[in-house]
């Protein structure tokens, strides 16, 4: 069903605003003018929380909410056209306390695969902790881009916050909250989730308790990387299904210890790396994540792919941390390119503290964009950061790369209409800026995760 009208919700930006953001692009002027129609790929899709204003990540208050708004995955079909551009919304239970990576779908493009770790806030919601917990994994059909259609649903584990799609994709796995159960991994075929999920613990891990906060396939679906925020650490596990269909985990190496609260990880494109984006938040931090410094990624280099998981070779493969870079306060979202030459990180800054808030700054009142260059050896380097005059959650490169989109969650611009899809040009190797276009997409409330389908 299509229940709002995606438009452009502003041709141009208001010129105060576009001054103050291109004031702070150094050579943004040698990219040429962007049209809405260069966006490349399929179709964007992006997935909405209507129960949280964006002050709820700072507050813990949901605040002030439209009883008929829904929680929603949104289809925008690629390219994009003025003043309207085709487009289709269903409703699907998600919740923006997850990272980005609550979002997948698969390589083909033909099926999203969404998370609910937390359920809608019934009548008498006025804080985070009274929304329920959840425990689906929902699946969307897409191959009508424009008539999505929920397949199926299942429950898969408590709080599931993250979900990746097998490069094969006959495989969903999920990390969830829940004790000795925070991996699950189950069928999928012809639209269904087909036989009962398998469920592990973090093995390999000092706690059954631990909580995971994101989990990645390896490109040649064989590992898995999972991020525990709380304890600073990546963990890897090989995988393999045997010749009956039974799936088997098994450690692949130590934990790795990166650094302070890591949200999210991702394989490089060749698998040789994993890359990590450090918020640095934590229980010494004022307001847990409101006073925190800059953000960092962090490059891993991955130990010899092992043969299995009852390979010896495996458990004893080694991890190392290359590289480290700075990026901008609470990097929520990140992306990488195709040949992995650079990626991105979609920053909060303090945009998320209520307007009332005495920490703000009036001149930087939004979140930001940094660019940074990821070279074959793994190595990180800092190329840009880059003011953006609203609250970002999620990002994702075009499909030829030289577009970014990212989520505004809710916008500081005078003429924004409630969430929106904002898009921002990539210049080229090495300098990399990057550089506000003047159209955005309306998506409604509170857009987080993001991808584009090539």
């Amino acid at each position: 069903m299509t229940t709002t009208l995606l438009t452009f919700t502003r041709s141009v930006r208001r010129p105060l605003a576009l001054a103050l953001c291109c004031g702070l692009l150094a050579g943004c002027q040698n990219l040429g003018p962007a049209r809405p129609g260069q966006v490349g790929g399929r179709y964007i899709l992006t997935i909405g929380d209507a129960d949280m204003a964006g002050s709820a990540l700072a507050t813990k208050e949901l605040g002030e909410r439209d009883p008929a708004a829904r929680d929603t995955l949104t289809v925008v079909t690629l390219p994009l056209q003025e003043p309207t551009t085709p487009h289709a919304q269903i409703e699907v239970s998600n919740s923006a306390l997850c990272p980005p990576t609550c979002l997948s779908v698969s390589r083909d493009g033909n099926w999203a695969f969404v998370v609910e770790y937390r359920g809608s806030a019934g009548p008498d919601a006025r804080l985070v902790s009274d929304l329920p917990v959840g425990n689906k994994l929902t699946a969307v059909d897409l191959r009508d881009p424009l008539r999505p259609v929920i397949s199926a649903t299942v429950e898969v584990s408590k709080e599931p916050i993250a979900v990746a799609v097998h490069p094969d994709g006959d495989l969903v796995a999920v990390v969830a909250q829940q004790a000795r159960q925070q991996i699950v991994i189950t069928p999928f075929k012809d639209g269904q989730f087909s036989g009962e999920p398998a469920a592990w613990p973090l093995i390999g891990l000092d706690a059954d308790d631990a909580r995971p906060s994101s989990i990645a396939w390896h490109p040649g679906g064989q590992a898995l990387g999972v991020t525990l925020q709380d304890r600073g650490e990546v963990m890897f596990y090989r995988f393999k299904r045997g010749e009956d269909g039974e799936l088997a985990l098994a450690p692949w190496g130590l934990p790795v210890k990166v650094g302070k609260s890591p949200l999210a990880g991702a394989f490089s494109a060749d698998g040789r790396h994993f890359i990590v984006n450090n918020l640095q938040w934590g229980d010494d931090v004022d307001g847990y994540n409101v006073g925190a410094p800059a953000g960092q990624l962090v490059s891993i280099r991955i130990g010899d792919m092992p043969a299995g998981p009852e390979s010896a070779e495996g458990g004893s493969a080694k991890h190392e941390i290359i590289s480290t870079a700075t990026v901008g306060v609470s990097p929520i979202g990140m992306a990488i390119n195709r040949d992995g030459s650079l990626i991105v990180t979609a920053n909060l800054q303090r945009s998320h503290l209520p307007d009332n808030d005495a920490r703000i700054d009036p001149s930087a009142r939004g979140g930001s964009i940094s660019a940074v260059a990821l070279a074959s050896d793994g190595t990180l380097t800092s190329v840009g950061e880059y003011a953006i005059n609203a609250m970002p959650a999620g990002i994702a490169f075009d499909a030829s790369d030289r577009f970014v989109c990212v989520t505004q969650f809710r916008s500081f611009d005078a003429d924004a209409v409630d969430g929106e899809l904002g898009f921002w040009q990539v210049g080229a190797a090495p300098r990399w800026e990057l550089k506000p276009t003047d159209f955005y997409v309306g998506v409604g409330k509170g857009p987080h995760g993001v991808l584009i389908v090539r």
